[in-house]
């Protein structure tokens, strides 16, 4: 039953094409960090299906694949690393997925409710991250106590906080460090997120049940959903404005890229 998995991408070449990269290159920390970047800036994140529709996504590759690159549709943390970490193994990079807890809520015990993935190179290993909603880096941080990278204004930095688990810290122009994921090293399979998912799905109190959210980056900054709050963050500034349900189709398809979903 888990085969679909762990099933490899139908179209390499589609892929790469709907996120904008020519060709393939050999699988080195500049590619990867290539490959982030165009990611988050084609695909966006939004879990639609599950606010709007009620539906659990399917996590098997095929699925996913028509979803993201045949239809041209975005997806929650669960689809979209899953597919993007595909992705990685079909150009030959190492890959192996990681679970993690959101810190941006100050919640005292919050649930593991997010995956990614964590990428070994050269004997290094890199976080890659395609598919949360919040401040991501736009690269693979490298996963060493203290390592730190920014990028167009925004640091992240990484720090190890107990054995098998570290943090992402996010600063931006304008605030002091704060941490926004709490990721786990240990050893999971793809199958460890399918009960993940579904409770994500289907639990009444989940966020994803309850809140819109859609947001992809820009060359600037990002496009951001929220509900009814359409918010654009552009050379360190935001603007924000309430949308009603007769725009939000255009919106989306415009702003998004996001067409014929319902």
């Amino acid at each position: 039953m888990s085969e679909e998995l762990y099933a490899p991408i139908p179209d390499l070449d589609a892929y790469l094409a709907r996120i904008g990269i020519a060709e393939a290159k050999a699988p080195t920390a500049a590619f990867l960090d290539a490959l982030i970047y165009a990611h988050q800036h084609t695909v966006p994140f939004d879990n639609l299906d599950v606010f709007a529709k009620g539906l659990t996504p399917s996590l098997a590759i095929a699925d996913l694949f028509d979803k993201i690159v045949v239809r041209k549709r975005g997806g929650y943390c669960f689809e979209l690393n899953a597919l993007f970490g595909a992705l990685l193994k079909a150009l030959g990079f190492e890959v192996r997925p990681c679970m993690a807890r959101v810190l941006l809520r100050p919640i005292p015990y919050p649930l593991i409710s997010h995956r990614a993935n964590i990428i070994t190179i050269d004997g290094k290993r890199y976080f890659a991250d395609v598919g949360f909603g919040g401040p991501q880096p736009t690269f693979a941080p490298l996963i060493e106590d203290g390592a730190s990278r920014t990028e167009e204004g925004q640091t992240f930095t990484l720090h190890r906080v107990a054995h098998s688990w570290w943090e992402v810290g996010y600063q931006g122009t304008k605030e002091e460090e704060r941490s926004v994921l709490r990721i786990c090293m240990l050893a999971v399979g793809e199958e460890d997120f399918v009960p993940l998912s579904f409770y994500q799905a289907n639990f009444e109190g989940s966020v994803f049940r309850n809140t819109r959210m859609v947001n992809i980056k820009t060359a600037d900054g990002a496009l951001d959903l929220r509900n009814d709050t359409y918010t654009v963050f552009a050379g360190g500034q935001k603007t924000s404005r309430e949308i009603t349900e007769d725009e939000l189709d255009q919106l989306l398809e415009e702003k998004f890229g996001i067409a014929n979903w319902r």
